[in-house]
Protein backbone atom coordinates (compact mmCIF):
# COMPACT_ATOMS: atom_id res chain seq x y z
CA UNK A 1 0.00 0.00 0.00
CA UNK A 2 1.33 3.10 -0.59
CA UNK A 3 1.17 5.99 1.51
CA UNK A 4 1.75 9.58 -0.30
CA UNK A 5 2.56 12.89 1.11
CA UNK A 6 -0.74 15.44 1.43
CA UNK A 7 1.65 18.49 1.24
CA UNK A 8 0.55 20.73 -1.58
CA UNK A 9 4.30 20.73 -2.98
CA UNK A 10 5.03 17.04 -2.72
CA UNK A 11 6.05 16.29 -5.31
CA UNK A 12 5.16 12.76 -7.00
CA UNK A 13 7.87 10.31 -8.42
CA UNK A 14 7.02 8.42 -10.97
CA UNK A 15 7.48 4.96 -10.06
CA UNK A 16 8.36 3.26 -13.60
CA UNK A 17 5.32 1.28 -13.27
CA UNK A 18 1.60 1.70 -14.29
CA UNK A 19 -1.71 0.83 -12.15
CA UNK A 20 -1.59 -2.89 -12.75
CA UNK A 21 2.00 -2.79 -11.63
CA UNK A 22 3.57 -3.53 -15.07
CA UNK A 23 6.55 -1.86 -16.25
CA UNK A 24 6.26 1.48 -18.25
CA UNK A 25 7.84 1.17 -21.94
CA UNK A 26 10.44 4.42 -21.93
CA UNK A 27 10.57 6.36 -25.05
CA UNK A 28 14.34 6.15 -26.09
CA UNK A 29 15.36 9.77 -25.84
CA UNK A 30 16.92 11.62 -28.88
CA UNK A 31 18.13 14.90 -29.98
CA UNK A 32 16.35 16.80 -31.61
CA UNK A 33 17.05 18.31 -34.96
CA UNK A 34 16.49 22.10 -35.11
CA UNK A 35 18.42 22.60 -38.40
CA UNK A 36 17.28 19.84 -40.57
CA UNK A 37 15.64 20.45 -44.00
CA UNK A 38 11.98 21.70 -43.78
CA UNK A 39 10.61 18.67 -45.18
CA UNK A 40 11.73 16.70 -42.31
CA UNK A 41 10.45 19.36 -40.03
CA UNK A 42 6.86 18.81 -41.45
CA UNK A 43 6.94 14.78 -41.29
CA UNK A 44 8.25 15.38 -37.88
CA UNK A 45 11.32 12.78 -38.86
CA UNK A 46 15.00 13.01 -37.82
CA UNK A 47 16.62 14.71 -41.02
CA UNK A 48 20.54 13.75 -41.65
CA UNK A 49 21.00 17.60 -42.53
CA UNK A 50 23.31 16.39 -45.47
CA UNK A 51 23.83 19.22 -47.86
CA UNK A 52 22.48 20.24 -50.47
CA UNK A 53 20.31 17.52 -50.30
CA UNK A 54 19.46 15.26 -47.02
CA UNK A 55 18.85 11.28 -47.48
CA UNK A 56 15.09 11.34 -47.11
CA UNK A 57 14.64 14.12 -49.69
CA UNK A 58 17.04 12.42 -51.96
CA UNK A 59 15.48 9.10 -51.88
CA UNK A 60 12.21 10.34 -52.36
CA UNK A 61 12.89 13.07 -55.05
CA UNK A 62 11.79 15.65 -53.40
CA UNK A 63 12.98 19.59 -53.29
CA UNK A 64 15.07 19.72 -50.37
CA UNK A 65 15.50 23.05 -48.47
CA UNK A 66 16.89 24.25 -45.00
CA UNK A 67 15.27 27.05 -43.07
CA UNK A 68 17.26 30.00 -43.53
CA UNK A 69 16.47 30.85 -39.64
CA UNK A 70 18.61 28.20 -38.37
CA UNK A 71 21.43 29.26 -39.48
CA UNK A 72 22.78 26.55 -41.52
CA UNK A 73 21.45 27.87 -44.66
CA UNK A 74 24.96 29.74 -45.24
CA UNK A 75 27.61 28.29 -45.68
CA UNK A 76 30.74 29.83 -44.99
CA UNK A 77 34.03 30.24 -46.79
CA UNK A 78 37.26 31.11 -45.96
CA UNK A 79 39.67 33.46 -48.39
CA UNK A 80 42.50 35.46 -46.52
CA UNK A 81 41.70 34.57 -43.02
CA UNK A 82 38.45 36.27 -43.19
CA UNK A 83 35.11 34.68 -42.13
CA UNK A 84 32.54 35.44 -44.97
CA UNK A 85 28.79 34.45 -45.03
CA UNK A 86 26.80 33.89 -48.17
CA UNK A 87 23.21 33.26 -47.74
CA UNK A 88 21.91 30.48 -49.73
CA UNK A 89 18.95 31.32 -52.65
CA UNK A 90 16.53 29.53 -53.35
CA UNK A 91 17.20 26.00 -54.29
CA UNK A 92 15.98 23.58 -57.29
CA UNK A 93 14.84 20.13 -57.53
CA UNK A 94 18.78 18.32 -56.50
CA UNK A 95 19.25 16.19 -59.62
CA UNK A 96 20.58 12.79 -58.80
CA UNK A 97 22.45 10.40 -60.88
CA UNK A 98 23.03 6.32 -59.97
CA UNK A 99 26.57 7.19 -60.59
CA UNK A 100 28.92 7.52 -57.47
CA UNK A 101 30.39 10.45 -56.92
CA UNK A 102 33.92 11.05 -57.97
CA UNK A 103 37.10 11.35 -55.37
CA UNK A 104 36.23 15.44 -56.39
CA UNK A 105 32.69 14.50 -54.95
CA UNK A 106 33.70 11.99 -51.98
CA UNK A 107 36.51 14.35 -50.29
CA UNK A 108 35.25 17.10 -48.16
CA UNK A 109 35.26 20.32 -48.82
CA UNK A 110 36.98 21.36 -45.28
CA UNK A 111 40.20 19.55 -46.69
CA UNK A 112 40.73 21.02 -49.62
CA UNK A 113 42.52 24.43 -49.96
CA UNK A 114 39.80 26.85 -51.34
CA UNK A 115 39.82 30.55 -52.84
CA UNK A 116 36.82 30.51 -54.30
CA UNK A 117 34.90 33.19 -51.73
CA UNK A 118 31.19 32.41 -52.92
CA UNK A 119 29.29 29.70 -53.25
CA UNK A 120 25.80 28.97 -51.38
CA UNK A 121 23.34 25.86 -52.09
CA UNK A 122 22.60 26.55 -55.75
CA UNK A 123 26.24 26.73 -56.99
CA UNK A 124 26.76 23.72 -55.23
CA UNK A 125 24.23 22.17 -57.11
CA UNK A 126 25.69 23.85 -60.29
CA UNK A 127 28.58 22.34 -59.67
CA UNK A 128 27.76 19.27 -59.18
CA UNK A 129 25.49 18.96 -62.03
CA UNK A 130 28.72 20.04 -63.94
CA UNK A 131 31.17 17.13 -62.62
CA UNK A 132 28.34 14.09 -63.54
CA UNK A 133 26.49 15.74 -66.63
CA UNK A 134 27.91 19.26 -68.06
CA UNK A 135 31.31 18.05 -68.08
CA UNK A 136 30.67 15.04 -70.80
CA UNK A 137 29.05 17.05 -73.27
CA UNK A 138 31.85 19.52 -73.36
CA UNK A 139 34.65 18.92 -76.47
CA UNK A 140 37.68 17.14 -75.15
CA UNK A 141 35.59 15.01 -73.00
CA UNK A 142 35.00 14.76 -68.89
CA UNK A 143 38.10 13.38 -67.96
CA UNK A 144 39.24 16.82 -68.90
CA UNK A 145 36.95 18.94 -67.47
CA UNK A 146 35.73 17.17 -64.75
CA UNK A 147 38.90 15.67 -64.00
CA UNK A 148 41.74 18.60 -64.64
CA UNK A 149 39.82 21.72 -64.49
CA UNK A 150 37.12 21.43 -62.24
CA UNK A 151 39.86 20.96 -59.06
CA UNK A 152 41.18 24.51 -60.68
CA UNK A 153 38.33 25.93 -60.52
CA UNK A 154 38.17 25.63 -56.87
CA UNK A 155 41.16 28.20 -56.58
CA UNK A 156 40.44 30.11 -59.52
CA UNK A 157 36.94 32.47 -58.65
CA UNK A 158 36.58 33.73 -62.60
CA UNK A 159 37.33 29.90 -63.98
CA UNK A 160 34.42 28.45 -61.30
CA UNK A 161 31.91 31.41 -62.28
CA UNK A 162 32.79 30.09 -65.78
CA UNK A 163 31.71 26.65 -65.08
CA UNK A 164 28.69 27.75 -63.07
CA UNK A 165 27.56 29.41 -65.69
CA UNK A 166 27.83 27.04 -68.63
CA UNK A 167 26.20 24.40 -65.70
CA UNK A 168 23.36 26.97 -65.32
CA UNK A 169 22.89 26.95 -69.34
CA UNK A 170 22.81 23.21 -69.35
CA UNK A 171 19.77 22.77 -66.94
CA UNK A 172 17.85 25.81 -68.96
CA UNK A 173 18.34 23.69 -71.63
CA UNK A 174 17.12 20.54 -70.13
CA UNK A 175 14.51 22.64 -67.72
CA UNK A 176 13.47 25.75 -69.71
CA UNK A 177 10.27 26.12 -67.49
CA UNK A 178 12.43 27.07 -64.79
CA UNK A 179 13.59 30.76 -65.04
CA UNK A 180 16.34 30.46 -62.18
CA UNK A 181 18.18 28.77 -64.37
CA UNK A 182 18.44 31.06 -66.74
CA UNK A 183 19.05 33.85 -64.38
CA UNK A 184 21.74 32.22 -62.45
CA UNK A 185 24.12 32.03 -65.98
CA UNK A 186 23.16 35.51 -66.50
CA UNK A 187 24.92 36.48 -63.52
CA UNK A 188 27.86 33.89 -63.36
CA UNK A 189 28.92 34.95 -67.28
CA UNK A 190 29.03 38.39 -65.83
CA UNK A 191 31.60 37.46 -63.19
CA UNK A 192 33.45 35.19 -65.54
CA UNK A 193 33.70 37.58 -68.15
CA UNK A 194 35.00 40.09 -65.67
CA UNK A 195 37.80 37.97 -64.05
CA UNK A 196 38.40 36.56 -67.64
CA UNK A 197 39.25 39.93 -68.80
CA UNK A 198 41.48 40.65 -65.90
CA UNK A 199 43.17 37.69 -66.45
CA UNK A 200 44.43 38.75 -69.81
CA UNK A 201 46.54 41.72 -68.88
CA UNK A 202 48.88 39.49 -66.66
CA UNK A 203 52.52 38.70 -68.39
CA UNK A 204 54.99 35.76 -67.80
CA UNK A 205 52.43 33.86 -66.54
CA UNK A 206 52.93 30.64 -64.61
CA UNK A 207 51.43 27.41 -66.87
CA UNK A 208 48.30 26.80 -64.51
CA UNK A 209 47.10 30.26 -65.03
CA UNK A 210 47.96 29.61 -68.74
CA UNK A 211 45.96 26.38 -68.21
CA UNK A 212 42.92 28.35 -66.25
CA UNK A 213 42.67 31.14 -69.06
CA UNK A 214 42.27 28.91 -71.18
CA UNK A 215 39.81 26.38 -69.97
CA UNK A 216 37.77 29.66 -69.14
CA UNK A 217 37.91 30.69 -72.63
CA UNK A 218 36.80 27.54 -73.94
CA UNK A 219 33.85 27.38 -71.66
CA UNK A 220 32.46 31.12 -72.00
CA UNK A 221 32.67 29.93 -76.10
CA UNK A 222 30.44 27.01 -75.33
CA UNK A 223 28.18 29.38 -73.62
CA UNK A 224 28.05 31.99 -76.45
CA UNK A 225 27.12 28.96 -78.58
CA UNK A 226 24.38 27.49 -76.08
CA UNK A 227 22.21 31.10 -76.42
CA UNK A 228 20.23 31.97 -79.50
CA UNK A 229 22.03 35.75 -79.71
CA UNK A 230 25.23 36.82 -78.01
CA UNK A 231 26.18 39.59 -76.89
CA UNK A 232 23.69 41.65 -78.39
CA UNK A 233 24.22 45.53 -78.35
CA UNK A 234 21.42 47.27 -77.02
CA UNK A 235 20.64 49.61 -80.18
CA UNK A 236 20.23 46.68 -82.15
CA UNK A 237 17.43 43.68 -82.17
CA UNK A 238 18.75 40.03 -82.30
CA UNK A 239 19.38 38.88 -85.50
CA UNK A 240 22.39 37.02 -87.23
CA UNK A 241 23.67 40.45 -88.21
CA UNK A 242 24.11 41.60 -84.85
CA UNK A 243 24.90 38.45 -83.01
CA UNK A 244 28.62 38.18 -81.17
CA UNK A 245 29.29 34.73 -81.52
CA UNK A 246 31.93 35.69 -84.51
CA UNK A 247 33.42 38.37 -83.00
CA UNK A 248 34.07 37.04 -79.57
CA UNK A 249 34.83 33.62 -81.11
CA UNK A 250 37.91 35.08 -82.99
CA UNK A 251 38.73 36.97 -79.49
CA UNK A 252 38.47 33.67 -77.57
CA UNK A 253 40.74 31.72 -80.25
CA UNK A 254 43.68 34.93 -80.38
CA UNK A 255 43.59 34.35 -76.76
CA UNK A 256 44.64 30.74 -76.81
CA UNK A 257 46.65 30.69 -79.60
CA UNK A 258 48.75 33.74 -78.29
CA UNK A 259 49.16 31.62 -74.87
CA UNK A 260 49.62 28.41 -76.55
CA UNK A 261 52.23 29.52 -78.92
CA UNK A 262 54.27 30.60 -76.11
CA UNK A 263 54.01 27.05 -74.03
CA UNK A 264 53.13 24.67 -77.12
CA UNK A 265 54.42 21.65 -75.48
CA UNK A 266 53.34 22.75 -71.82
CA UNK A 267 50.12 22.91 -70.32
CA UNK A 268 46.70 20.89 -69.71
CA UNK A 269 45.82 21.46 -72.66
CA UNK A 270 48.87 20.50 -75.12
CA UNK A 271 47.12 17.16 -75.81
CA UNK A 272 43.99 18.56 -77.14
CA UNK A 273 45.41 20.85 -79.25
CA UNK A 274 47.66 19.19 -81.77
CA UNK A 275 47.34 19.47 -85.00
CA UNK A 276 46.42 15.95 -85.71
CA UNK A 277 42.53 16.26 -84.72
CA UNK A 278 41.30 18.56 -86.88
CA UNK A 279 43.83 17.12 -89.67
CA UNK A 280 41.75 13.82 -88.71
CA UNK A 281 38.55 14.94 -89.72
CA UNK A 282 40.36 16.81 -93.18
CA UNK A 283 41.57 13.17 -94.10
CA UNK A 284 38.06 11.57 -93.36
CA UNK A 285 36.55 13.89 -95.58
CA UNK A 286 38.86 13.70 -98.16
CA UNK A 287 37.93 10.10 -98.13
CA UNK A 288 34.36 10.61 -98.09
CA UNK A 289 32.40 10.36 -101.34
CA UNK A 290 28.92 12.61 -101.19
CA UNK A 291 25.59 11.57 -102.37
CA UNK A 292 24.13 15.47 -102.34
CA UNK A 293 25.73 18.39 -104.46
CA UNK A 294 25.96 20.94 -101.29
CA UNK A 295 28.00 23.01 -103.41
CA UNK A 296 25.98 23.70 -106.35
CA UNK A 297 22.64 23.19 -104.61
CA UNK A 298 23.18 25.54 -101.91
CA UNK A 299 26.38 27.92 -102.77
CA UNK A 300 26.18 27.74 -106.19
CA UNK A 301 29.38 26.33 -107.14
CA UNK A 302 31.75 28.72 -105.74
CA UNK A 303 34.08 26.27 -104.27
CA UNK A 304 37.21 25.37 -106.29
CA UNK A 305 38.97 21.46 -105.76
CA UNK A 306 41.88 23.43 -103.22
CA UNK A 307 38.83 24.25 -101.12
CA UNK A 308 38.93 20.59 -100.27
CA UNK A 309 42.80 20.68 -99.69
CA UNK A 310 43.55 20.58 -94.99
CA UNK A 311 45.01 23.09 -93.97
CA UNK A 312 48.37 22.75 -92.32
CA UNK A 313 48.41 23.75 -88.87
CA UNK A 314 45.29 22.75 -85.85
CA UNK A 315 42.23 24.22 -86.10
CA UNK A 316 42.94 27.38 -83.77
CA UNK A 317 46.33 28.21 -85.74
CA UNK A 318 46.68 30.56 -88.44
CA UNK A 319 46.33 28.24 -91.33
CA UNK A 320 43.01 27.00 -90.68
CA UNK A 321 42.11 30.67 -89.96
CA UNK A 322 42.58 31.83 -93.50
CA UNK A 323 40.40 29.96 -95.64
CA UNK A 324 37.35 31.37 -96.67
CA UNK A 325 34.44 30.44 -94.81
CA UNK A 326 32.32 28.58 -97.88
CA UNK A 327 35.18 26.74 -98.41
CA UNK A 328 34.97 25.43 -94.77
CA UNK A 329 31.80 24.69 -95.05
CA UNK A 330 33.30 21.54 -97.42
CA UNK A 331 34.00 18.94 -94.65
CA UNK A 332 30.95 20.21 -92.69
CA UNK A 333 29.34 18.97 -95.42
CA UNK A 334 30.34 15.16 -95.69
CA UNK A 335 29.64 14.89 -92.26
CA UNK A 336 26.20 15.66 -92.50
CA UNK A 337 25.84 13.53 -95.50
CA UNK A 338 27.00 11.06 -93.68
CA UNK A 339 24.61 11.58 -91.15
CA UNK A 340 21.87 11.82 -93.09
CA UNK A 341 22.54 7.96 -94.85
CA UNK A 342 22.88 6.84 -91.37
CA UNK A 343 26.29 5.54 -90.91
CA UNK A 344 27.94 5.02 -88.00
CA UNK A 345 30.38 8.11 -87.68
CA UNK A 346 31.03 7.87 -83.60
CA UNK A 347 34.79 7.79 -84.13
CA UNK A 348 35.03 10.83 -86.08
CA UNK A 349 32.19 12.79 -83.83
CA UNK A 350 34.62 14.58 -81.24
CA UNK A 351 36.44 16.04 -84.19
CA UNK A 352 33.06 17.32 -86.32
CA UNK A 353 31.76 19.09 -83.02
CA UNK A 354 35.43 21.02 -82.19
CA UNK A 355 35.58 21.34 -85.70
CA UNK A 356 32.08 22.99 -86.08
CA UNK A 357 32.49 24.82 -82.54
CA UNK A 358 35.29 26.88 -83.99
CA UNK A 359 33.86 27.41 -87.46
CA UNK A 360 32.49 30.84 -86.30
CA UNK A 361 36.49 32.34 -84.75
CA UNK A 362 38.08 31.99 -88.43
CA UNK A 363 35.43 33.62 -90.14
CA UNK A 364 37.67 36.88 -91.94
CA UNK A 365 36.68 40.38 -90.83
CA UNK A 366 35.60 40.66 -94.17
CA UNK A 367 33.08 37.73 -94.01
CA UNK A 368 31.88 39.17 -90.81
CA UNK A 369 31.27 42.71 -91.89
CA UNK A 370 28.78 41.18 -95.01
CA UNK A 371 27.28 39.48 -92.47
CA UNK A 372 26.21 42.70 -89.89
CA UNK A 373 25.43 43.88 -93.55
CA UNK A 374 23.08 40.87 -94.48
CA UNK A 375 24.80 40.32 -97.25
CA UNK A 376 22.57 37.67 -99.00
CA UNK A 377 25.59 35.43 -100.04
CA UNK A 378 26.71 35.63 -95.98
CA UNK A 379 23.36 35.10 -95.12
CA UNK A 380 23.65 32.11 -97.30
CA UNK A 381 26.70 30.45 -96.27
CA UNK A 382 25.12 31.04 -92.48
CA UNK A 383 22.38 29.08 -92.96
CA UNK A 384 23.94 26.49 -94.86
CA UNK A 385 25.88 26.12 -91.74
CA UNK A 386 23.86 26.64 -88.84
CA UNK A 387 21.68 24.14 -91.05
CA UNK A 388 24.53 21.15 -91.28
CA UNK A 389 25.05 22.37 -86.98
CA UNK A 390 21.67 21.55 -86.55
CA UNK A 391 21.55 18.40 -88.40
CA UNK A 392 24.82 16.97 -86.79
CA UNK A 393 24.19 18.52 -82.91
CA UNK A 394 20.73 16.88 -82.97
CA UNK A 395 21.25 14.50 -79.98
CA UNK A 396 25.06 14.90 -79.30
CA UNK A 397 25.64 18.46 -79.02
CA UNK A 398 22.90 20.53 -76.54
CA UNK A 399 24.98 23.52 -76.62
CA UNK A 400 24.54 24.19 -80.64
CA UNK A 401 21.12 22.69 -80.51
CA UNK A 402 19.12 25.66 -79.84
CA UNK A 403 20.87 28.25 -81.60
CA UNK A 404 21.18 26.49 -84.88
CA UNK A 405 17.20 25.46 -84.92
CA UNK A 406 16.79 29.38 -84.08
CA UNK A 407 19.21 30.98 -86.82
CA UNK A 408 17.78 28.65 -89.09
CA UNK A 409 14.58 30.09 -88.71
CA UNK A 410 15.47 33.51 -88.49
CA UNK A 411 17.78 33.60 -91.90
CA UNK A 412 15.13 32.08 -93.61
CA UNK A 413 12.58 33.89 -92.77
CA UNK A 414 14.74 37.22 -93.74
CA UNK A 415 15.63 35.61 -97.02
CA UNK A 416 11.82 34.86 -97.81
CA UNK A 417 11.26 38.48 -96.98
CA UNK A 418 13.70 40.25 -98.81
CA UNK A 419 13.82 38.18 -101.52
CA UNK A 420 17.34 38.56 -102.90
CA UNK A 421 17.73 38.18 -106.55
CA UNK A 422 18.77 34.79 -108.01
CA UNK A 423 19.14 33.06 -104.40
CA UNK A 424 15.43 31.82 -104.07
CA UNK A 425 16.22 28.17 -105.58
CA UNK A 426 19.28 27.75 -102.97
CA UNK A 427 17.08 28.64 -100.05
CA UNK A 428 14.65 26.46 -101.23
CA UNK A 429 16.95 23.18 -101.57
CA UNK A 430 18.17 24.29 -98.00
CA UNK A 431 14.64 24.17 -96.36
CA UNK A 432 13.85 21.44 -98.42
CA UNK A 433 17.36 19.08 -97.74
CA UNK A 434 16.92 19.80 -93.93
CA UNK A 435 13.03 19.74 -93.28
CA UNK A 436 11.92 23.28 -92.78
CA UNK A 437 8.52 24.08 -93.57
CA UNK A 438 6.38 27.07 -93.43
CA UNK A 439 3.29 27.08 -90.62
CA UNK A 440 -0.15 28.31 -90.58
CA UNK A 441 1.55 31.79 -89.69
CA UNK A 442 3.93 31.34 -92.03
CA UNK A 443 6.83 31.01 -90.36
CA UNK A 444 9.45 28.44 -90.19
CA UNK A 445 9.93 25.70 -88.25
CA UNK A 446 12.37 22.78 -88.76
CA UNK A 447 11.82 19.47 -88.50
CA UNK A 448 13.71 16.98 -85.78
CA UNK A 449 14.55 13.56 -87.55
CA UNK A 450 15.84 11.06 -85.47
CA UNK A 451 19.51 10.25 -85.63
CA UNK A 452 21.15 7.07 -85.19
Amino acid sequence: MFSLSSAADATVNDPGVDSQGRALRQRRYHAKSRKGCTNCKSRKVKCDEQRPACRKCFTRGLECDFDRSAGESQLTWFQGGQRQHYPSSQSGAFLRSNRTHSRLSREPFSRRELSVPELDLECLQLMYHFEHFTSGTLIFGDRLWRDQILPLALQHEYLMHAILTISASHLSHLQPQVSRHTKASAMHLDRALSGFRSSLGGTNLPQQQVDVIIACGFILLHYAWSVPYFNVPNDASPSVGSDGLMWFAAGVKAVILALYEKEPRGGIFHAYLRADHVQRFYAWSEQESCSYDFEGNFLRQTFTKAARKAPEGDCLQRGCGNANARERLVPIFRAVDAVTRGQDISNIMPSILAYSLMWPSKATQAFQDEVKDKDPGAMITMLSFYASSLRISSGRAWWAHHRSKVMCESLLAHLTREKPGGWEQNVSKIGEYFGFNRNRDGNWEGESRPLS
